[in-house]
């Protein structure tokens, strides 16, 4: 029996992807760099999991090229063939392209710019990111020419190992910087603006289970898999993504497979993932060992059992961002609320996180205005204001912010 569910499965992933739709992926994972980089450890095992995902969302083998330690010339080159690909099939192909390693950014022509590092490439100067590097905005740029259905276009990268330095001396040039809506693209990065993350595969974990999950759009996919990890990253960790897409698009299908009766397993995974208690992921791990969403509730697990940071690492990052929150830097307060709406290093204060929110969202923080939203359309910790609500959605639905606007259609 369990055999048969999985064949009817498999069929039904097949069936869900249009005859006419072709799918294709590029994933790139860098680990070989020299040590004035500073070696990785996990972008292998990155894209392994990202292929897994992708196949179970019914991408086929053959339309999945996987390049492991490359260089500059074979990254440009893979790319080159991947839009290529998408540009035979023109509307009815979809791409993905996802790369795990170091990235940062440099400024050029005045103008600063995301780069992903070729492996064995001896970066020690953001200045050098223009020549030796690979550059975002060309890819982001050559995929869009594609004119495909949809593309999604995913970095992971901008570790915290790297120790770039620019003639500034400036931080930031360890982290991407924000890119700007295209059409028919969807853009994510493990991290937020101007800063990093750690080699700990969180991302690839979480966005491997999501877009292998029947019944949601992409979209929303990408949605819960940046949540999960700014769950685990608070602060200035907090990813981003940019979203252009034309139409709804679902990886493993729209609609979820007929499953009238949860299977065992199904709750035990919803019940793992639900609990902060580490002894029910690990009954979850003892019971269903060959489990499909093992590696995910692995590392729930494993960041779980972490340290948290101290209070006064808590409290002193909290202080910062409300500090420079009143000294007018508007990131700032997008943070500030943040970190009033979870109670990190702070108690929790539902009122102020909506003041921190509405400061961003009137400065043109459009994720704020949808954050505010939310919580006043819910009521969470707040009074319900559906006319506020609406008028904050409808603030980021113009600003761009494509989930505003697919809120307000669901509302309607």
């Amino acid at each position: 029996m369990r055999f048969l569910a999985l064949v009817l499965v498999t069929i039904w992933l097949a069936l869900s992807v249009s005859a006419q739709e072709q799918r294709y992926a590029l994933l790139i994972g860098n680990e070989d760099y020299p040590a004035v980089v500073g070696p990785l450890s996990l972008p292998h095992e990155d894209v392994d999991r990202i292929r897994g995902g992708l196949e179970r969302a019914g991408f086929a083998p053959g339309n999945i090229t996987v390049l492991k330690d490359a260089t500059q010339s074979e990254m440009n080159l893979a790319i080159a063939e991947f839009s290529d690909r998408l540009s035979q099939d023109g509307a009815n192909s979809v791409g993905f392209f996802y790369y795990s390693g170091h990235g940062g950014s440099a400024e050029a022509s005045g103008v600063r710019q995301n780069y992903l590092i070729p492996s064995k490439t001896p970066v020690t100067n953001a200045s050098q990111l223009p020549i030796l590097g690979v550059s975002v905005g060309g890819l982001i740029d050559s995929l869009a020419a594609a004119d495909a259905k949809a593309v999604f276009i995913v970095s992971d990268a901008c570790r915290n190992t790297l120790p770039l330095t620019s003639s500034k001396g400036g931080e930031s040039d360890k982290g991407m910087v924000r890119v700007n809506a295209r059409s028919g693209l969807f853009i994510a990065f493990a991290t937020a603006d101007g800063a990093t993350a750690p080699d700990d595969g969180s991302f690839s974990t979480a966005l491997a289970t999501q877009i292998a999950t029947p019944g949601q759009t992409a979209d929303r996919a990408f949605t819960l898999a940046l949540r999960e990890v700014a769950n685990k990253r608070p602060g200035n960790r907090l990813p981003f993504s940019v979203d252009g897409l034309r139409g709804d698009i679902c990886f493993a299908g729209c609609d979820a497979p007929p499953s009238p009766i949860a299977t065992d397993e199904q709750v035990a995974l919803g019940q793992a993932l639900s609990s902060d208690d580490p002894a029910v992921l690990e009954e979850f791990l003892r019971r269903f060992p060959n489990s499909h969403s093992i590696g995910y509730v692995e590392t729930r697990l494993a960041n779980l059992r972490q340290a948290d940071p101290s209070d006064g690492t808590k409290q002193a990052q909290a202080r910062k961002a409300t500090v420079m929150c009143k000294r007018g830097q508007d990131s700032a307060c997008y943070n500030a609320a943040i970190y009033y709406a979870t109670g990190w290093g702070v108690e929790k204060d539902m009122a102020e996180a909506a003041r921190l929110y509405g400061i961003a969202c009137e400065a043109g923080g459009h994720e704020a205005c949808f954050n505010l939203a939310l919580d006043l359309k819910s009521g969470n910790g707040i009074p319900q204001d559906q006319a506020e609500s609406r008028r904050l959605l409808l603030k980021a639905c113009d600003g761009g912010l494509d989930r505003a606007c697919r809120e307000l259609q669901n509302g309607q």
